[in-house]
């Protein structure tokens, strides 16, 4: 079997089972949640992981893994009513996949990888974290902008290799 065709094939023999299922007015169980928009993306995000996994092809490593989060994410969304359709869970998705994508062929990714799942993480958690850094030193937030300054200076000007 030709993995150029495998993707397209799975979608096309989906759509058929789907259009099946419909037209025989067919009983299928949780058949609301599995013919949904999300299920597609977690379909075609499994099937990319997969061949990016077994063919060693970052780009549908990525894709896939992309895929797949954005299709759990709007499953837990609009089907589930998990959690709120927020912005740091999207970066978070992303992160995870640049670290995937490290985790297999050791080359690029733990960098953006790492600093969006630091970014995702003060996002998710940020009402949490002002409030426990506000109990520890007392109007730290006040302060989280110079320091944020000065790091970044440092950085940019002081710090040369």
């Amino acid at each position: 079997m030709k993995s150029h065709r495998v993707l397209p094939g799975i979608i096309l023999v989906i759509m058929g089972i789907y259009l099946l299922v419909n037209q025989f007015s067919i009983d299928v169980p949780y058949k609301d949640i599995l013919f949904q928009w999300p299920s597609v993306l977690v379909l075609i995000g499994l099937i990319l992981a997969w061949q990016g996994l077994s063919n060693k092809e970052e780009a549908k490593l990525f894709s896939g893994v992309v895929s797949l989060g954005l299709g759990i994410f709007f499953h837990g969304v609009h089907t589930f009513n998990a959690w709120e359709y927020e912005w740091p869970y999207i970066t978070l998705i992303v992160a995870i996949a640049f670290l995937l994508k490290y985790g297999v062929h050791r080359r690029d990714g733990i960098s953006p990888g790492l600093i969006l799942l630091l970014v995702s993480t003060v996002a998710i958690f940020y009402d949490t974290i002002t409030l426990w850094l506000n109990t520890l030193y007392g109007g730290f937030s006040n302060l989280l902008p110079f320091i944020l300054i000065v790091i970044g200076i440092y950085l940019l000007f002081i710090r040369r290799k």
